[in-house]
């Protein structure tokens, strides 16, 4: 992992605990299907070991309505520690960002890649 990377991911990590602090957030699969369902998503993120129909499905319903999707470097139970939850959870939705950064983060991320 390079230096850029860690950076990357303590910046997101810092983000994310701010939005869910600041933003308004919804936590898990289920919940984050209907958001997107809805056309209240702003951002989807989920969980490196998220199941793969699962993360197919965000992907698909995040094309549809537009939305960026994130794979999290860590499992669902680190996503859930880094939500400030003692669960794992498999993923998220940001429905307000609130005053935060993150959707520049992760496009700065993306554009970084390509």
């Amino acid at each position: 992992m390079t230096q850029s990377k860690k950076i990357e991911h303590s910046e997101l990590m810092r983000e994310l605990q701010k939005v869910i602090n600041e933003g308004k957030v919804v936590l898990g699969a289920r919940e984050t299907k209907k958001a997107l369902k809805r056309g209240d998503a702003k951002l989807v993120i989920y969980a490196s070991n998220c199941p793969v129909e699962l993360s197919m499905e965000f992907k698909e319903l995040c094309e549809k309505a537009g939305v960026p999707i994130h794979e999290y470097h860590a499992n669902s139970i680190e996503l859930g520690l880094t939500c400030g939850k003692p669960y794992s959870v498999a993923s998220l939705c940001v429905l307000d960002t609130g005053d935060t950064e993150i959707l520049q983060i992760l496009e700065s991320a993306r554009s970084d890649e390509k």
